[in-house]
């Protein structure tokens, strides 16, 4: 990416960024006289932001399913201080993760209202990577928003099928360099909104070189898992972490609701064991 893209999505991202109030640590009340192990685990098939009760998150959802970006980015800040205000009563790793999910969803929302502004004419290559960071951005909130409210609406099932299509288009003559990422997000995507004959159609025109290049290992275990492929979305997935990456980067996929359905199952945690949520 150059600097001048770089420089843009460093502008977008920091407009979301902002900092949330720290918690405290704290210890679960045994009884005299007694030893108690608590472990932490993750509920079986469920979002992490799902695992805690919390009102503001869902709304936000609710928001972004209507691609009320700006109106989403403010709910998910009062859920952020809702269980803010619960972990230091209450400390436990499920808030966290939800707090650090709730976090991140904010700033997505901010960033796709930020891409949705007026502003000059961009160069060729500025334009493109716009329009790939949008539609991954959109195809993340497809996935958030069937988590949270059951289903995808139809006015943003359109406008991600369509910004990922819109990334397969030939430029100057060549295939986009994300075409293979984008028919495979474009599979997550038919898939989410239960268009599962278009989702294995997109796959289907993934070719086998492609399926098997590390670089689109997590692409392909996103694809799997939306298809109710756990077995192959494992494998994927473990496969993209045998790659270097760092444990923000780690913590970050953890949340990611493309894994719902894998969450709380010993093989898929135990691919994040070693990666502690981070203390709000």
């Amino acid at each position: 990416m150059s600097a001048e893209i770089a420089t843009l999505f460093a502008a977008l991202l920091a407009a979301g960024l902002a900092e949330v109030g720290g918690g405290v640590s704290g210890a679960v009340p045994v009884a005299s006289g007694h030893t108690t192990v608590v472990i932490a685990s993750a509920p079986l098939g469920q979002a992490v932001e799902r695992a805690v009760p919390g009102r503001a998150f869902a709304e936000a959802a609710a928001q972004d399913g209507r691609q009320r970006w700006t109106e989403a980015a403010t709910l998910y800040q009062q859920a952020i201080l809702e269980w803010s205000a619960e972990s230091r009563a209450r400390p436990s790793p499920a808030l966290d993760r939800a707090l650090q999910k709730a976090e991140r969803e904010r700033q997505r929302s901010v960033t796709l209202a930020n891409l949705e502004l007026p502003r000059p004419p961009q160069p060729d290559a500025v334009s493109r990577a716009m329009a790939v960071e949008r539609a991954r951005l959109l195809r993340t909130k497809v996935m958030v928003v069937r988590a949270n409210l059951g289903a995808v609406p139809e006015p943003l099932y359109a406008r991600t099928r369509a910004a990922l299509e819109e990334t397969l288009r030939v430029t100057d003559g060549q295939p986009s360099t994300n075409q293979t990422e984008a028919e495979l997000l474009l599979c997550a995507t038919h898939a989410a909104a239960d268009a599962t004959g278009a989702a294995r159609l997109a796959l289907a025109r993934v070719p086998t070189e492609q399926r098997q290049d590390p670089t689109n290992a997590l692409a392909m275990a996103v694809c799997a898992s939306a298809l109710g492929d756990q077995a192959s979305a494992l494998a994927y997935l473990e496969s993209h972490l045998r790659q270097r990456i760092d444990s923000f980067t780690q913590r970050e996929l953890y949340l990611a609701n493309d894994w719902d359905r894998l969450r709380g199952q010993p093989r898929f945690e135990a691919l994040f064991a070693g990666v502690a949520p981070p203390r709000y």
